[in-house]
C-alpha cells in the first residue's frame, strides 16, 4: 500500500476538478461534486470531507484511505496505489526529457493557483471585494531595486498581510511575464516532516522534479529569459509548529535562503507575525545581509504592514456596497483602521453594508464579540479564561508594566497547554523573546491594547466581586493614565449596564480625567445608553433606570460647552430619555441649540427656540440669566442682523446687582460663557469685561487658564483687550492661555482647540511683536479650512481675515479670492446674509 503523499495528494485533487470540468471550486461546488462522484464510482465522499479536502473546512487529519481510493476510482484509475505509480512513472518520465523555465513556472503556477483559491475562499471580507494596497507595491519595488535575496512582511495577525500579498500575486500572473511564482502557506510545509525530506529537496518534488536534480541546473540565463524565481512562503509562525519543528523549518529556509542568495532571479518572500519575527529575526539578521526589511514602525512591536488609512476604507466600504453615500465622521472610522476589527464588523451587517451604522461602541463590541467565539465558547474556555486572569496577575500595574514573565507561568502553561496555544494560534497573546547572553527572558503580553484593556477591566472587576463602585474607580485612578485607564473605565461600564448596575454611573464624577479623556467618556456613554436602549431584551433595568431624574452629580459630569461637538448631541438627547425636571430639561435644549448655532444649522435652532419657549416663564426664574432669551438673541442676530437690546438691559442689571451665592455647577458654567458671549454683539468691550468681573466676584473665579471655564473667559477678555487697544494686558492673558495649550494640548476638546486657534489668529493680525508674514495668511487660510470643525468659526476667522487685509503687507490675491469663496460658499449653504459678520467686529469664535 502506497503511503499518503501530499504532493501526490494535491496532483489528485486537481484531477477531480479537472474531470469534473471545474478550474476553481467553491463551497457550493462540494454538494454537485458529492453527487458525481456517488453516480460514477457508486461510492460515497460527503460533502464536509470534500469542504475539508479542499480547504473550506478545518481538518486535523490526513484523509482516510477510502476517500483516496473513490477519488482516484473517479480518475479512472484503480485506486490510490494505481494513482501514486503511475504518477512516479510520469514524474520519472518528466525528468528524462528537458526540463525548461516555462515547465517549471506551469508546474508553480498550478500550486500557486490552488494556495491562492484555498485562501481566498477563507477571507473574512469576500475576496473580490477586497482591496489592493499601495504599501506591499512599495514594499516590492524598494525590494526588487536593491541587491536584496529576500524579504519579509511582519506584522500582528489580523493586519491584511495574506490578503495583500494575493492581490500582489494576482497582479503578477496577470502580467504574464517571465517571473514565476510559487507560493503556499507554512501549513504546507507539515509534509516537509510528514515526508522526511529536507526542504529544498520536497520543494523540488513538488514541483514535480526528482531530489538529484539541483533547481540551479534548469536554470540557465538564456531559459530564463529575465524571469525571476519567487518563493513566497505565507504564515511561516513558531505557533503552528512545535519547538523543534518550527526552528527546523527556520533552519532550512535559512540554508535556501544561503544557497540561492548568490543568483540573482531568486527572490523568497516571507510572511509571519511581529513576534515571530522578533524572536527569531537574530537569525537571519547578518551583516551586510542581503535581507530587505521594510520600513518597521516600532522596535517595540515592529511592524512594516500598516494599518488601513481613511481612504483606504472609503475605498473598501464601496467596493462591499456601492450605493454608499456618506461617511462618517474620521474620528469614528479610524476605529476600523485594524483590518481584523474592519472584518468583524462586515460578518456583523453583511446586509446592507455601511460604517453609517458605527459609533464610539463598535469597536467594544467587536472586541466582546470576538472574545465570545474564541475564548469564551469552545473546547478549554475555562482554561484560557484561568489563564488570561493568571497573565495578568503577573502585571505590575504601579509600575506600569504590562506584561508576564513565562518563565513565572510555566507551571500553569504545561498545565494547561492546549488552552494556552489556542490563544497563541488566535493572536489574543504572544510570546516575546528578549533575552541576552546573560539572561533568560521571554514575556508574554496581549497582542494588541484593546485584548490588554479588556482583560484587565475583567480582572480588577472580579477581584472587586463584580461591583462597579468607588473602590474599582479608586484602583483604577490610582494605577492608569491616559488612553488605558479611559479604555479600562468603557469596559467597566459596559460590564455595569450588562450587570444592572447603572445606578452607580453617578461616581463617574470621581473619575480623574483629562478635559479631553472626559468628553470622550461621555460621547461613548451616551452612544452605550442609546444602544442598550434600542435593543429587545435584557433592558427592563435600563428602562427603570430611566423612569427617573437624572442625578445631579451625573448631570453636571456629562453637562459643559467644552464638549460640544456633533456626537455630543447623541449624549443630551440620551439624557432626554430620563424623566428630568423641568430645569434639565431646559439645560440640555439649551446645550443642543448651542451645537446648532456652531454648526450654523438655523432649522434645528428654531426647533429648539420652539421647544424651549414651551416652558413657562415661572421655569425660567431659577436660572440667573435667561438661557432662552440667551440664545434667541443669537439667533435674531444670525438670521436678521439684529441686536436684542433688551436682553442686554437685562445682562446690565445683573452685573449692577448680581445674586448672591451663585452655586459652580457645569450648568452655570454653560450658561454665563452663552451671556459673555452675546454681550460681544454689542461691540461694546467694556460691557463685556465688566460683566466678566462681576463673575470672577460673586460667582466663581477662573482658576487658570488650564480650567475649562478660566480657559473660555480669558479667551474672551483677550479678545476684548485686543478690541480696546489694551495690548500689554491681553498678550498676558493670550501667553497664558499658549502655555496651557502647550502643556496639556492633548486635554483640550475639539471646541476649546478651535477658540484657541481663533485667538491666536486674532492675536498675530493685532500685535506687532508677532509680526505677520505674507505668506502666514495662506498658513492660516488652510487652518480654518481643514482644521475648524464649527461653521460658525469658520466663517468668523473668514469675516476677520478678509476685514483685516490692510494687516498683510501684500495680500496674496489668489489666498483671499479662495478665502472670500469659502466664506460666501458657507454663508449661502446656511442661507445668512455675509453682510453681518463683515461688518461686525465681535462675535462667538
Amino acid at each position: 500500500m502506497t503511503s499518503f503523499s501530499k504532493h501526490y495528494f494535491e496532483t489528485l485533487k486537481n484531477s477531480v476538478l479537472t474531470i469534473t470540468g471545474l478550474s476553481n471550486i467553491a463551497p457550493a461546488d462540494c454538494k454537485m461534486l458529492e453527487n458525481q462522484i456517488l453516480e460514477k464510482t457508486k461510492q460515497r465522499v460527503s460533502e464536509t470531507t470534500l469542504k475539508r479536502i479542499y480547504g473550506f473546512a478545518y481538518s486535523k487529519f490526513n484523509p482516510s484511505m477510502f476517500t483516496l481510493n473513490t477519488l482516484s476510482r473517479y480518475c479512472d484509475y484503480e485506486g490510490w496505489d494505481d494513482f501514486c505509480k503511475k504518477q512516479e512513472a510520469e514524474s520519472v518520465k518528466q525528468s528524462s526529457t528537458t526540463v525548461d523555465w516555462d515547465l517549471l513556472k506551469a508546474n508553480a503556477g498550478k500550486i500557486t493557483s490552488f494556495t491562492l483559491q484555498a485562501i481566498k475562499n477563507k477571507t473574512g471580507v469576500p475576496y473580490p471585494q477586497t482591496i489592493r494596497r499601495q504599501f506591499i507595491d512599495d514594499h516590492f519595488a524598494a525590494f526588487l531595486r536593491g541587491s536584496y535575496t529576500a524579504t519579509v512582511f511582519a506584522a500582528p495577525a489580523g493586519y491584511g498581510k495574506t490578503v495583500a500579498l494575493c492581490h500582489w500575486i494576482d497582479e503578477k500572473i496577470q502580467q504574464n511575464s517571465h517571473d514565476i511564482v510559487l507560493f503556499f502557506s507554512s501549513s504546507a510545509l507539515m509534509n516537509v516532516f510528514l515526508s522526511g525530506r529536507d526542504l529544498n529537496d520536497w520543494m523540488l518534488g513538488l514541483l514535480g522534479y526528482s531530489i538529484e536534480e539541483d533547481i540551479v541546473a534548469l536554470l540557465d540565463v538564456k531559459q530564463r529569459k529575465e524571469g525571476r524565481f519567487f518563493l513566497i512562503v505565507d504564515g511561516v509562525d513558531e505557533h503552528m509548529f512545535k519547538n523543534d519543528q518550527f526552528q527546523l523549518i527556520m533552519n532550512q529556509l535559512i540554508d535556501i535562503f544561503s544557497f540561492y542568495q548568490s543568483h540573482e532571479w531568486f527572490k523568497l518572500v516571507l510572511t509571519m507575525r511581529s513576534s515571530t519575527w522578533i524572536n527569531y529575526s537574530h537569525m537571519i539578521e547578518m551583516e551586510q545581509s542581503p535581507w530587505f526589511e521594510g520600513f518597521f514602525s516600532s522596535h517595540s512591536q515592529p511592524s512594516n504592514v500598516p494599518l488601513f488609512s481613511v481612504q483606504e476604507i472609503k475605498e473598501l466600504c464601496l467596493k462591499i456596497n456601492p450605493a454608499i453615500k456618506n461617511f462618517i465622521a474620521v474620528n469614528v472610522v479610524e476605529n476600523f483602521n485594524h483590518p481584523l476589527y474592519f472584518q468583524f464588523y462586515y460578518k456583523q451587517h453583511k446586509k446592507n453594508f455601511s460604517l453609517n451604522d458605527a459609533d464610539h461602541v463598535s469597536v467594544y463590541e467587536l472586541i466582546s464579540n470576538f472574545v465570545l467565539n474564541k475564548v469564551y465558547m469552545g473546547q478549554y474556555s475555562a482554561d484560557k479564561i484561568y489563564l488570561i486572569q493568571a497573565i495578568v496577575e503577573q502585571m505590575s500595574f504601579a509600575n506600569g508594566v504590562f506584561e508576564a514573565s513565562k518563565l513565572k507561568l510555566i507551571n500553569l502553561i504545561k498545565q494547561y497547554s492546549h488552552a494556552y496555544l489556542e490563544l497563541l494560534s488566535i493572536g489574543f497573546i504572544r510570546e516575546l523573546n528578549t533575552s541576552s547572553d546573560f539572561e533568560y527572558r521571554t514575556l508574554i503580553e496581549f497582542s494588541n491594547d484593546h485584548f490588554l484593556e479588556f482583560s484587565i477591566s475583567r480582572y480588577l472587576l472580579r477581584k472587586n466581586d463584580n461591583l462597579f463602585n468607588i473602590d474599582l474607580i479608586n484602583i483604577i485612578n490610582q494605577y492608569f493614565t491616559g488612553e488605558r485607564k479611559l479604555s479600562i473605565l468603557k469596559w467597566s461600564i459596559i460590564y455595569a449596564i450588562k450587570s444592572g448596575q447603572q445606578e452607580s454611573f453617578q461616581l463617574l464624577s470621581q473619575t480623574r480625567l483629562a478635559t479631553s479623556e472626559k468628553s470622550n467618556l461621555i460621547i461613548f456613554l451616551g452612544d452605550l445608553l442609546e444602544k442598550e436602549l434600542g435593543t429587545l431584551k435584557d433592558t427592563e433595568t435600563l428602562i427603570q433606570y430611566f423612569k427617573q431624574d437624572c442625578s445631579d452629580e451625573l448631570f453636571d459630569y456629562l453637562f459643559g460647552l467644552e464638549f460640544i461637538n456633533n456626537d455630543y448631541a447623541k449624549t443630551l438627547h440620551t439624557l432626554l430619555k430620563f424623566e428630568l425636571s423641568e430645569k434639565k430639561t431646559i439645560l440640555v435644549y439649551t446645550g443642543l441649540a448651542t451645537i446648532s448655532i456652531l454648526r450654523l444649522d438655523i432649522n434645528k435652532l428654531e426647533d429648539y427656540l420652539k421647544i424651549m419657549s414651551g416652558f413657562g416663564a415661572t421655569n425660567y426664574f431659577e436660572f440667573s440669566v435667561n438661557p432662552l432669551k440667551c440664545i434667541n438673541t443669537i439667533y435674531q442676530y444670525l438670521k436678521y442682523g439684529v441686536v436684542n437690546k433688551e436682553f442686554f438691559k437685562e445682562l446690565t442689571r445683573f452685573y449692577f446687582r448680581p445674586p448672591l451665592n451663585l452655586e459652580a455647577s457645569a450648568s452655570n458654567d454653560l450658561i454665563f460663557l452663552l451671556a459673555a458671549h452675546s454681550l460681544k454683539l454689542c461691540n461694546r468691550p467694556l460691557k463685556t469685561l465688566r460683566f466678566i468681573a462681576v463673575l470672577e466676584k460673586y460667582y466663581h473665579l477662573p482658576n487658570n487658564a488650564t480650567s475649562v471655564y478660566g480657559f473660555f473667559l480669558n479667551r474672551i477678555k483677550t479678545e476684548e483687550y485686543l478690541a480696546l487697544g489694551e495690548i500689554k494686558k491681553a498678550m498676558s492673558l493670550y501667553f497664558e492661555l499658549d502655555e496651557a495649550y502647550r502643556k496639556t494640548e492633548g486635554a483640550f476638546t475639539p471646541l476649546m482647540i478651535t477658540s484657541f486657534n481663533c485667538i491666536k489668529i486674532i492675536v498675530s493680525f493685532n500685535n506687532r511683536q508677532l509680526s505677520l508674514a505674507d505668506d502666514t495668511l495662506e498658513e492660516w487660510a488652510n487652518l480654518i479650512i481643514n482644521e475648524m470643525d464649527y461653521k460658525l468659526s469658520r466663517v468668523y476667522m473668514f469675516a476677520f481675515l478678509l476685514r483685516n487685509q490692510n494687516a498683510v503687507k501684500h495680500p496674496p490675491e489668489k489666498v483671499y479670492k479662495h478665502i472670500s469663496y469659502m466664506f460666501l460658499k458657507t454663508m449661502s449653504e446656511a442661507g445668512l446674509r455675509p453682510d453681518i459678520f463683515l461688518k461686525q467686529n465681535s462675535f462667538i469664535s
